[in-house]
């Protein structure tokens, strides 16, 4: 497990609860495994990289959580526990209440299940979430040692990768998000404030994963809503650094349970069921008590089939297997009556003396009785409203020896995207769930088995040891990435160096973009006029005799002329088009045809009235169509119209070109541009320093006309021919002024 590709000795695991209740013995505490797909997951992968040579995982994985049952005297050095050292976080009952009652379970988990109803938004549960996040930060930091990998589970701990990135920048840090990651729409209902925080928390991870694709693309457009940061890829630029968003499928020890069904014990369990049964069929399903389980639909589905095949009667069995979970909560406690009522009525209906549709089980069961149910039960009826994962559907598919199974899965759980060869069902539409049953229990044996051998086989691969070792490797070469762009990254190095450059040289050319560059992006671009302290700073560089500072921008000469009124700089105006020297009047660089505006213009306007918030900006030369204030996967569906639209246009016009800009897309003339402009204005002299800083694509132009030597700078962390870049304005501006 542990290799080149995922190079850490130790592994640091944090969620809410650690994987053990404890259990008093004669020397101590024994540690008892919890329930649960992380427990489960993680304890396989440990006993994996610890038998596994290669690994070289010497060390127990440390893991830090909440302790329910230990009393607070009791040393974890008395806990006998040979695979993990567990690390308690201690919270007073009314924090932990608020923490993990209040703003995770009764805000966050309804919210990300798309329950919205059910969330109650109470500021006093956030300040706990908080305050808990940062006890699990102080416990994190005391245990870190250089080489560990930490790794965050779930909503619990949203927080906590930014709080632990504050601490230990260079730490390696992924989180993994189990339960669905909800559509901005759904997101948005959180207060501002409370969204940012989320956001920026789990964008102190290098990696963070989720279960399936959908959930990493609502991911990175709530990101995009909440900050502005591009993304390109699934890679997040932030303001300091890169991070990487992406889908990795937990999967299942699936040896594991496979194998099981040949254990004794396992064997003896499903002999009693099929004798129980007596020739009947048996449909099976196993949930927590959740109101995101649709368990409620699920009798229902079963009861609309007894309606519509009555044929079926006496010879199917629903065995429904509900795990007791927040049994303390009023609204479970009416969840757990109305399902043994729905029980009830439908066995009071339908039951003769010899049969009983539904049999109700209200309790956990031991691995050896789950597995049985699992091999035994001809039909698995998986139905969530909303569900991360759902391992139970991988678990049964897994101890399918026999390949005569079938599994009917909710389109809503993240397994669905997996496990395509399922009857894949909407679990409120009553009729869909009794037909998938009936197609079930009358598939054929050839077609029951084809289905599940593709999936055996895909879980085979794709297990809980693959899921693991692929989220490792890509927190590396994300790291790896964010290396690569540190070298680029001006530090103190770059900055003495290019210091130095300045200081002996004796003609020198700095070209500086404006919006992006000198000022940062703003909703209206008449809105981002120049700071004093940025202008004064720009009058200290042209000042010097031996400087030349050009503003390149594609900023119309009006804007420009007004916010370098009494600077003694050349400015170039819309990329080129216009130049203006010190203490000289405007030259138009092109005469260029302009009667293509018209019909441009009411292609532009088009869109507008298509696209809310967008606007047309005319200059001299071209005419510009504006998205920044505009919902971007929206405005990037009628940008790619746009561009269509035009490019038929273009066609005819062998002058235009479409310039594509920062939420940005310009028509104008291909005779000039950045590069262009800035060409002539070096013309044959011979400057021993030249500097070029731009934020966007139109600057990719300019510093192609560098030479080789130039210090060419990027503003972000976008992809760039630059050879370096600073993550914002401020820090542009913060190295000119060393310069100077």
């Amino acid at each position: 497990m542990y290799s080149k590709e995922h190079p850490f000795r130790r592994l640091v695991i944090a969620s809410y609860r650690l994987p053990f209740k404890f259990t008093r013995t004669t020397s101590g505490f024994k540690a008892v495994q919890n329930s649960g797909g992380l427990v489960s997951a993680v304890l396989s992968l440990s006993e994996r990289m610890r038998s596994d040579q290669e690994a070289g995982m010497t060390e127990k994985i440390v893991w830090t959580g909440i302790a329910d049952n230990i009393p607070v005297d009791v040393a974890p050095a008395e806990w006998e526990n040979d695979r993990f050292d567990l690390e308690p976080v201690r919270l007073n009952r009314k924090l932990n209440d608020q923490f993990y009652g209040g703003f995770s379970n009764d805000l966050i988990w309804p919210l990300f299940h798309y329950f919205s109803t059910y969330c109650i938004f109470n500021p006093a549960y956030f300040e706990a979430y908080r305050e808990a996040n940062a006890l699990f930060c102080e416990q994190i930091v005391s245990r870190y040692r250089p080489g560990d990998y930490i790794w965050v589970h779930d909503y619990h701990l949203m927080l906590l990768p930014q709080m632990i990135r504050e601490r230990i920048p260079e730490a390696p840090i992924g989180f993994f998000l189990h339960i669905p990651f909800p559509s901005f729409e759904v997101f948005r209902l959180l207060p501002r404030i409370w969204r940012e925080a989320i956001v920026q928390g789990m964008l102190g991870a290098d990696l963070v994963g989720f279960h399936t694709h959908d959930y990493t693309q609502h991911f990175i457009k709530c990101v995009k809503r909440a900050t502005g940061f591009e993304c390109h890829q699934n890679v997040l630029f932030t303001a300091d650094r890169i991070v990487k968003a992406d889908a990795f499928p937990i999967g299942i020890d699936y040896h594991k349970f496979h194998d099981a069904t040949s254990l004794h014990e396992v064997v003896a369990a499903r002999a009693k069921i099929v004798h129980a049964l007596g020739g009947q069929k048996l449909v099976f399903s196993v949930d927590r008590l959740d109101y995101t389980k649709g368990l409620l639909l699920r009798l229902q589905g079963f009861e609309a089939f007894l309606e519509e095949h009555a044929e079926w009667h006496t010879r199917v069995t629903f065995n429904m297997v509900v795990v007791p979970s927040r049994a303390n909560i009023e609204k479970y406690k009416k969840m757990k009556k109305e399902i043994e009522s729905t029980v009830g009525r439908i066995n009071g209906k339908y039951s003769t003396l010899s049969w009983r549709p539904v049999i109700y089980q209200y309790k956990s069961l031991p691995f050896a009785e789950l597995v049985a149910l699992y091999n035994a039960s001809d039909v698995a009826l998986i139905t969530p409203l909303r569900d991360g994962m759902n391992l139970v559907a991988k678990e049964y598919v897994a101890c399918q020896t026999e390949q005569k199974g079938v599994l009917i899965l909710s389109e809503m759980a993240g397994a669905a995207a997996e496990m395509n060869e399922a009857l894949i069902i909407n679990p409120a539409d009553h009729h869909e769930v009794a037909c998938a049953i009936a197609t079930a229990l009358e598939m054929s044996p050839v077609e029951k088995e084809a289905r599940i051998l593709r999936m055996q086989e895909r879980l085979a691969h794709c297990n809980v040891f693959t899921w693991a070792s692929g989220f490792f490797s890509q927190t590396y070469e994300i790291i790896g990435r964010q290396k690569q762009l540190s070298v680029r990254l001006v530090n103190r190095e770059i900055t003495s160096r290019m210091v130095q450059s300045y200081q002996a040289a004796s003609h020198r050319i700095l070209f500086l973009d404006y919006d992006g560059t000198l000022v940062s992006l703003v909703r209206r671009p008449e809105l981002a006029t120049i700071q004093k302290n940025t202008l004064d700073l720009i009058r200290r560089l042209s000042a010097d005799p031996c400087n030349r500072v050009v503003i390149i921008s594609g900023r119309d000469k009006d804007f420009l002329q007004q916010q370098f009124q009494d600077a003694p700089v050349t400015l170039v105006a819309e990329h080129g088009y216009f130049v203006k020297h010190p203490d000289k009047d405007w030259i138009r660089t092109v005469r260029a045809d302009e009667s293509w505006k018209e019909s441009v213009r009411q292609i532009l306007a088009e869109y507008v009235n298509r696209c809310a918030g967008t606007f047309i900006e005319e200059k001299s030369g071209s005419l510009a169509w504006h998205y920044r204030n505009t919902e971007l996967d929206f405005a990037q569906l009628r940008l790619h119209e746009l561009q269509d639209d035009l490019s038929e246009l273009i066609r005819h016009n062998s002058d235009l070109e479409i310039l594509e800009g920062h939420k940005v897309v310009e028509i104008k003339s291909r005779r000039y541009n950045k590069r262009v402009a800035a060409a002539t204005l070096m013309g044959n002299r011979n400057f021993d320093f030249v500097l070029a800083a731009g934020d966007d694509k139109t600057d990719e132009f300019l510093f192609q006309a560098m030479p080789a030597e130039a210090f060419t700078i990027r503003v972000g962390f976008c992809p760039s021919v630059a050879r370096f870049n600073v993550p914002n304005p401020a820090m542009l501006l913060k190295l000119l002024r060393s310069l100077n």
